[in-house]
C-alpha cells in the first residue's frame, strides 16, 4: 500500500494543515507516539533538534530564550505545550502508548487558536477521548562502545485512568557513556617538532529519571494538567594526557561529578464565557551540582597531585504565566497576559596548587558568585484570519529585568552588581497561501536572549587548558529577525520543498572581549589602538604582562553582529523510483554570522559557528515484513574560536548513524543502531601565542587528531 495517499489536507481552521491518522501508521507498526513521529516527512529533523538543546541546555547555566517562549517549531498535545524545560518534550512522547492517539496534524505557518505561534511548523497531536485505562510501556536498551564496556539501560512506563483523571508514571536508567582518544603533535615558532602527546579519556555518566504527568477534567469542562521530573546523576571521569616533552609523565586527571535536579509544572485552561479562555503556566525547577577535579603528575613514587578544582553549584528558576484569549470577532481573536520568571544561580569555585611533589597544596584563586534575575512580561497576542489563505499575527512584549550579582570574596568583601533592563519585543508573522501547495511566510520579530550565568564566574576550560575569568557585567544578547519563507508541498502527501532567506541583527553580542587596562611608557591609559601603534618595546610589553594590568579577556558584549543566510528544505517520498514507503529529507543551512574580533579588530565569524551545515535522513519501511532501516547523516563546515592568546580553527567530522527496526510477536519492537563508523571526530591546529596575539609572537602550534570509538545499540521495547 501507498502510505503517502492516506495524509490529507485540511484548510478549515484557516491555515494549511496536513492531518495523518492512525490508518496512516498502522503500516509502521508504532509502538510509542514518538515512533509514530519519526514516520512523518519532515518531523525526524524537529525531534533530533529538540533532543541537542535539551542536551546543550543541561551543561549550560542558561543561554537560548528567555521564559517559555512562542515562536520556532513547536509540539503539542491536544494545542497545548508542555509546561517544561528539563523536563523535555522528546522524553514525554517515547513514554506515550501509540494505542493512545487519534491523529497527528502538522500546521504549516501562523494559525490562531494554538498554544504557539510560529513561522515554521506546529506539529499537535491529538489524544483519544476515552482510551484504553492502563497501558505499560517498557524498554530495555544496551550500549557497546569499542574497545570499552557494554552498558544497560531500561525504562519503565505506565499510563492509566481513574474517572477524569489521567496519570504517567515513569521511571528510566541512564547511562550515557563518553570515550575518546586523541593524538597531538606540537611545533615550535619555526615548525621544529618538540613532542607529541596522546590523549584518552573515559567518563561513565549515569543516572535515574523519575516523571509523572496528571491530567484532570473538570465538570465544567476546565482542564490542569500537572508533570513531575526528579533526576540524580553523576560522573566519573578518567582522562590521561602523555605528552613525551613532560619532565613527569604521564598526567592523569580524575573527576567525580554528582548532579541532582528537580522539576514540578503545570498549566491550566478555563473558559470564562464572555471574557474569554484562561491559560495559565508554571515552571518550578532546581538543580545541584557539586564536582572536584584531581590532576595528578608522575606515576609510582613520583606521582604527585599538582592541582585540584572544586565546583559548588545551585541554580532554581521559578516562571509563572497567565492569559486570557477573546475572540473580538469571527476572523480575529487577541490574548493579553502576563509572565514572572525568578532565577537564582549561586556557583563557587575553588582552584588549589602545588608547586612540586614535597609542597603542601594552597588556594591559588577562588570565585564565589551569588546571582538573582527578577524577570516580568506583560504581552499582547492578536490574531486576524484575514482570508482563508492568509493569516496576521502580531503581538507586543514589554519585559522588566532586574539582575543582582554578588562577588563575595575571601575577607568578606563584596562586590555588587545592581542592573535593570528594559525591553520592547514586537513580533509580526504573516502567512500567505498562493495555493492549496504554495505558501509564502514572512517574520518580523525581536528577541532577547537568556544569559548563561556560568560566564560570571570563574572556571576552568579543559580543552584550552586555562583559566576563564568571571564576568558580572553581560547583558542580555538582543537580536531583530527577519525571515521570508516559501514552501512547496507535492500533491497527495508526496513531499515539499522549502527555502528561507534570513537576516539577523545584534546588539550586545555575548563573546570573548579584552579587559586589559593598556598604557603608554609613562604608564598613563591609553586606547588598545594606540597601545599597539607604539614603537614595538619588551618593556612595555613586559609591564603589561608583569604588574597586574595583565592582558585579560572575559566573556562580555561586543557592540553590533549580523547574521544573513539561507535554510534549504526538502522531503521527499521515493514513490517516483519505485519505493513509495521510504522517504528522503536533506536540509541544508548557510549562515554567516560576523562580528569584531575584539583582540585583532579583524571581521571574523562567530566563536565555534560553521557557514554550512547539512542534514540528511533516509527512512525505509518494508510493511510486509515489518521491517525498518535507514540512516541520519550530518557535517558540518570548519569553524574556529578566537581568545586574546590563541587562534583555534578546526575541521570537524561527519557523523554517520544507521537503524534498523523489526516488529517481532505483533507488539514488540527490536532495534538496532551504529554510529560513529568513521572513528573520527576531526582535526584541529591550534596557535599559541607568547601574549597578546596582535604581536603574532608565536610560542607553540598544535595539530590536533580527535578519534571517536564505533558506538552500537540495541533495544527492544514493547508495551502490555
Amino acid at each position: 500500500m501507498n502510505v503517502a495517499v492516506l495524509a490529507a489536507e485540511d484548510t478549515s481552521i484557516g491555515s494549511s494543515v496536513v492531518t495523518y491518522d492512525q490508518n496512516y501508521f498502522d503500516s509502521f507498526n508504532p509502538v510509542t507516539l514518538l515512533d509514530m513521529l519519526m514516520a512523518v516527512p519532515g518531523v525526524p529533523d524537529i525531534l533530533n533538534k529538540n533532543q541537542q538543546q535539551a542536551r546543550r541546555a543541561a551543561f549550560s547555566g542558561g543561554g537560548g530564550q528567555r521564559g517559555f517562549g512562542s515562536g520556532g517549531d513547536q509540539i503539542l498535545m491536544d494545542g497545548k505545550r508542555l509546561a517544561g524545560k528539563a523536563n523535555n518534550i522528546n522524553d514525554t512522547l517515547s513514554r506515550v502508548s501509540a494505542t493512545q492517539v487519534n491523529r497527528v496534524e502538522l500546521i504549516r505557518g501562523a494559525a490562531s487558536g494554538l498554544d504557539v505561534q510560529s513561522q515554521g511548523l506546529v506539529i499537535n497531536i491529538i489524544m483519544k477521548e476515552g482510551g484504553s485505562t492502563s497501558t505499560t510501556f517498557w524498554k530495555i536498551k544496551g550500549e557497546y562502545t569499542e574497545n570499552y564496556d557494554f552498558v544497560p539501560e531500561f525504562l519503565l512506563s505506565h499510563n492509566g485512568s481513574l474517572g477524569k483523571l489521567d496519570y504517567t508514571l515513569s521511571y528510566e536508567r541512564q547511562n550515557n557513556d563518553f570515550f575518546f582518544n586523541g593524538k597531538e603533535k606540537f611545533y615550535g615558532p619555526t615548525n621544529l617538532l618538540i613532542s607529541q602527546q596522546t590523549l584518552t579519556g573515559n567518563f561513565d555518566r549515569f543516572g535515574h529519571k523519575l516523571n509523572t504527568n496528571i491530567e484532570y477534567e473538570f465538570k465544567d469542562g476546565s482542564r490542569l494538567r500537572l508533570n513531575g521530573l526528579y533526576e540524580p546523576n553523576g560522573m566519573n571521569g578518567k582522562e590521561y594526557r602523555d605528552k613525551t616533552s613532560d619532565s613527569l609523565r604521564p598526567i592523569f586527571w580524575d573527576t567525580d561529578r554528582d548532579d541532582k535536579k528537580w522539576e514540578v509544572g503545570g498549566d491550566y485552561t478555563k473558559n470564562l464565557g464572555f471574557l474569554g479562555s484562561l491559560k495559565s503556566l508554571f515552571v518550578i525547577n532546581q538543580s545541584n551540582l557539586d564536582q572536584i577535579v584531581f590532576r595528578f603528575k608522575g606515576e609510582g613514587i613520583n606521582k604527585y597531585e599538582y592541582t585540584r578544582d572544586i565546583t559548588d553549584e545551585d541554580r532554581s528558576e521559578g516562571i509563572f504565566r497567565s492569559s486570557l484569549t477573546k475572540k473580538l470577532t469571527s476572523e480575529q481573536s487577541i490574548e493579553f497576559g502576563g509572565e514572572a520568571a525568578i532565577n537564582k544561580f549561586d556557583k563557587v569555585f575553588k582552584n588549589y596548587d602545588r608547586t612540586n611533589i614535597t609542597s603542601n597544596l594552597f588556594l591559588d584563586s577562588s570565585d564565589n558568585v551569588k546571582i538573582k534575575e527578577n524577570r516580568y512580561e506583560v504581552f499582547a497576542n492578536h490574531s486576524y484570519n484575514i482570508s482563508p489563505s492568509m493569516t496576521l499575527q502580531s503581538s507586543l512584549t514589554s519585559e522588566f529585568s532586574k539582575i543582582v550579582a554578588d562577588n563575595l570574596f575571601l575577607g568578606g568583601e563584596v562586590d555588587r552588581r545592581n542592573t535593570s533592563f528594559t525591553y520592547l519585543k514586537p513580533r509580526v508573522n504573516f502567512r500567505y497561501d498562493l495555493s492549496s501547495q504554495d505558501q509564502v511566510r514572512i517574520l518580523l520579530e525581536k528577541k532577547v536572549s537568556q544569559l548563561n550565568f556560568n560566564n560570571f564566574v570563574t572556571r576552568f576550560d579543559p580543552q584550552e587548558l586555562l583559566y576563564r575569568v568571571g564576568n558580572t557585567k553581560i547583558r542580555p544578547e538582543q537580536t531583530w529577525d527577519f525571515a521570508v519563507t516559501f514552501e512547496h508541498r507535492l500533491l497527495n502527501d508526496k513531499g515539499s520543498f522549502e527555502g528561507e532567506l534570513f537576516y539577523r541583527k545584534y546588539t550586545d553580542h555575548i563573546s570573548s572581549t579584552d579587559f586589559t587596562n593598556y598604557v603608554d611608557d609613562s604608564f598613563n591609559p591609553i586606547g588598545v589602538d594606540s597601545f599597539f601603534a607604539l614603537p614595538p618595546s619588551k618593556a612595555l610589553r613586559d609591564y603589561v604582562d608583569d604588574t597586574g594590568n595583565s592582558y585579560s579577556a572575559k566573556s562580555g558584549n561586543i557592540p553590533t553582529a549580523k547574521g544573513y543566510g539561507v535554510k534549504l528544505k526538502s522531503n521527499l517520498r521515493l514513490a517516483f523510483i519505485g519505493f513509495p514507503d521510504a522517504t528522503l529529507s536533506i536540509n541544508y543551512i548557510y549562515e554567516r554570522r560576523r562580528t569584531k574580533d575584539q583582540f585583532t579588530g579583524l571581521m571574523r565569524n562567530f566563536d565555534r559557528h560553521s557557514d554550512h551545515r547539512v542534514d540528511i535522513n533516509f527512512r525505509h519501511d518494508i510493511s510486509t515484513y515489518k521491517i525498518t532501516y535507514g540512516f541520519d547523516f550530518s557535517a558540518r563546515s570548519d569553524s574556529s574560536r578566537h581568545y586574546i592568546s590563541y587562534y583555534w580553527p578546526d575541521s570537524p567530522a561527519a557523523n554517520i548513524k544507521i537503524f534498523a527496526e523489526k516488529t517481532i510477536f505483533s507488539k514488540y519492537k527490536l532495534r538496532f543502531e551504529a554510529e560513529g563508523l568513521t572513528r573520527n571526530r576531526g582535526s584541529s591546529k591550534y596557535y599559541i601565542y607568547n601574549d597578546h596575539i596582535r604581536f603574532s609572537d608565536l610560542k607553540e602550534r598544535q595539530d590536533k587528531f580527535n578519534r571517536r570509538p564505533i558506538e552500537l545499540r540495541v533495544s527492544i521495547q514493547g508495551t502490555f
